[in-house]
């Protein structure tokens, strides 16, 4: 399907990314595999389990004589937005004369660099409470092979430890929910309005697919449809004047999406096309988006990384400059009916 509507891009440098709490992880709704650093050794375990009141929490638990703390990743290391600055907030329910001297938050960035954030020691009194702490992307208690004291995105949490500070006895402290609320970041150039840029679907009626620019929860954008029994994704590229990014060592591109109730889209992907044509396609971070308007960010490299799949052009897998903004596909499962998501402004900051 072809849709030609013309527009202007612009640049807009002071328009700030929302920073409304996002969810990390809930262990009341979902179980998230776990590892507990040497867990035998030291007689230790971190499980769902529910705590004194019955709510589904994590239930860490130790021997204080067999080591003096206790560290947890999880398998599938969470993902996290982008941040300068932001606050981390976990529910937890901490027991009468429990043997808890610190609580540390860890994340993991790109480069496999740790860095362990402690909540403060003041936070830390019996009852269920909620312990917060302020993350900076510029922090020294990190280690790792590639250490430069600067989170390098995207960033992903990787669990939490607990030190103790009684070398006999047991204790036990039950996790909850974990959020956290980035401070807004500066979108950055816009380099496209997908209200007024010109689009074609690929095979649009053999898949039962259109896109119309409509009004959508107050702001005109691009309005994708279709029908899940004659497909499993959806994919256009933009038809107009090219939309080409400036060269970077490393840029964050955000895109305001409009989700429905009840979306059945498994995945949103923004394509990029090099110079010799070679495409990109980047997965968004989209878990746990609500209905209504969301503002998603996704930082590339200019290696390429962390591109889910790349075709086409020179195939040196490297991103050969310049690159334009090529299209976007949404993915979505076979036989779930008809479907439809709206996709507003995208904006790059290096």
């Amino acid at each position: 399907m072809w849709r030609f509507l013309f527009g202007s891009l612009f640049m807009c440098p002071l328009v700030l990314l929302s920073a409304a709490p996002i969810l990390l992880c809930d262990p009341s709704t979902e179980t998230l595999p776990i590892h507990v650093n040497r867990g035998n050794e030291r007689r230790q375990s971190v499980l769902p389990g529910n705590d004194p009141s019955g709510q589904a929490m994590l239930h860490a638990k130790w021997d204080c004589s067999a080591a003096n703390y206790l560290e947890f990743n999880f398998l599938k290391p969470i993902p996290m937005p982008e941040f300068k600055t932001g606050e981390v907030a976990m529910e937890v329910d901490i027991p009468e004369n429990a043997p808890i001297r610190k609580v540390n938050f860890r994340l993991i960035d790109s480069q496999g660099e740790v860095f362990q954030y402690m909540f403060p020691v003041d936070q830390l009194k019996p009852g269920r409470r909620i312990l917060r702490v302020q993350l900076r992307s510029a922090h020294k208690e990190s280690w790792g092979d590639k250490k430069n004291d600067r989170v390098d995105f995207p960033a992903r949490m990787l669990g939490a430890s607990i030190d103790f500070n009684s070398k006999e006895g047991t204790g036990e402290l039950w996790i909850g929910k974990v959020t956290f609320t980035p401070v807004p970041l500066e979108l950055g150039e816009m380099v496209a309005d997908l209200a007024t840029t010109p689009v074609r679907i690929y095979l649009a009626a053999e898949r039962g697919q259109t896109a119309a620019v409509e009004e959508a929860d107050g702001r005109p954008a691009l309005r994708l449809n279709w029908d899940a029994a004659r497909g499993k994704w959806l994919e256009f590229a933009f038809t107009g004047p090219q939309l080409v990014v400036g060269d970077f060592e490393s840029a964050r591109f955000t895109i305001e999406l409009l989700i429905p109730e009840n979306f059945d889209g498994k995945t949103v992907n923004l394509r990029l096309a090099d110079k010799s044509g070679e495409v990109f396609q980047f997965p968004l971070p989209t878990r746990n988006l609500k209905p209504g308007w969301n503002t998603v960010s996704l930082r590339v490299d200019k290696s390429g990384k962390p591109s889910r799949g790349i075709w086409g052009g020179d195939g040196n897998r490297t991103l050969d400059f310049p690159v334009r903004l090529s299209g976007f596909s949404v993915d979505y499962p076979a036989g779930s009916g008809v479907g439809s998501l709206a996709i507003g402004k995208v904006y790059v900051a290096r």
